[in-house]
């Protein structure tokens, strides 16, 4: 992203969220996607630009699969006694908003996103509450550890990492700095999402989404196969508990399943800390 600014990709995916939450609430009820947008700002069709009507509906159905993915698996963990929930790269994320769930939540991301969020939920008069804990913090500057540590964060108790489309945007790095933070956490659990490299798929779809993202200051510089992000999350120390591509996710959830299954693109994962 430009520094000064808030991050266009977070505006575009929080248009597409809001757009597709009301085409199929039956993979996600979000009705604060649209609300949190009460300003004019860049729209989700300028991550849209060369792609084929029915990839990028597809590709909005997996951006509500993922959060319902999240949504679902933090649930879970809160039934089970955890009550701490980071959520990095939180952009227009509703998730806090929306929670019926008594735990601590603590939204990371750079300092301009965050102050140009703040700013639109004072206009959609969406209140505040006190379980938020704004970590503002830029990945290629400073540590998860030293921010979240500042913000309050026990890590003697367990906590739910949630980073969707993050990681394909940190440099090498940066991503080691965070898998390693998130999965040395003892109890920690963590969804995230990766994307296999561009020449992996036979469409050019992949290619054109990462052309798009480029375009806006914020290229994609950490792509993996399955196998190279499962080898990656076991380096850690960490354990893989689940993996499903788009299409297997967005299937699970009621969308589109008239698309043949195909293992390149984005992936979801959920799993723990050492």
């Amino acid at each position: 992203m430009r520094t000064g600014r808030p991050s266009d990709t977070a505006a575009a995916i929080a248009h597409i969220r809001a757009k597709y939450a009301k085409l199929h609430p039956e993979i996600l009820a979000d009705p604060l996607a649209d609300r949190i947008l009460c300003e004019p700002v860049l729209d989700h069709t300028v991550l849209d630009r060369g792609l084929a009507p029915d990839v990028a509906h597809r590709r909005g159905q997996y951006i509500l699969a993922r959060s319902r993915f999240a949504d679902d698996r933090l649930a879970a963990a809160v039934a089970r006694g955890v009550d701490q929930v980071v959520i990095l790269g939180a952009g227009l994320d509703t998730t806090a908003y929306r929670s019926s769930h008594h735990v601590r939540f603590f939204e990371v991301d750079h300092p301009d996103t965050q102050i140009w969020k703040r700013q639109l939920l004072a206009e959609a008069a969406i209140p505040l509450p006190d379980i938020v804990t704004f970590v503002p913090i830029d990945f290629e500057q400073a540590t998860l550890a030293g921010e979240l540590a500042k913000a309050g964060l026990d890590r003697n108790r367990s906590a739910v990492y949630i980073a969707l489309g993050v990681t394909v945007y940190l440099t090498r790095p940066a991503l080691d700095d965070m898998l390693g933070y998130i999965l040395d956490h003892h109890g920690g659990e963590a969804v995230l999402d990766y994307f296999y490299p561009p020449h992996h798929s036979d469409a050019d779809d992949l290619h054109t989404r990462a052309e798009s993202t480029a375009r806006l200051g914020e290229p994609w510089r950490s792509c993996f196969t399955a196998d190279e992000f499962h080898h990656l999350v076991q380096s850690f120390g960490g354990q893989l508990l689940e993996d499903h591509s788009a299409s297997e996710l967005v299937a699970t959830y009621g969308g589109r399943t008239d698309v043949p299954p195909t293992a390149a693109g984005p992936h979801v994962v959920h799993c723990s800390g050492r």
